[in-house]
């Protein structure tokens, strides 16, 4: 069974940081973002051509330590 995206809309393409919950776009196709509000990298996914899904932190580039350094 095929599932088709059937709704588009203007926030298509877009991810929130799930350390600030800032939304941006990531460039499409890329496998990592940083948000540009925060600076924290993350891993992304695209289950559809235009919609990407963040998957889950870069750990090479995850801050250590307390929640300050974030």
């Amino acid at each position: 069974m095929k599932i088709h995206k059937i709704n588009e809309g203007p926030r298509d393409g877009e991810v929130r940081c799930l350390t600030c919950f800032q939304r941006f776009r990531p460039a499409l196709g890329v496998d990592r973002a940083r948000c540009p509000q925060c600076g924290m990298e993350w891993r992304i996914s695209w289950p559809y051509p235009k919609t990407a899904r963040v998957r889950g932190p870069v750990w090479e580039n995850f801050p250590l330590g307390n929640e300050e350094n974030i």
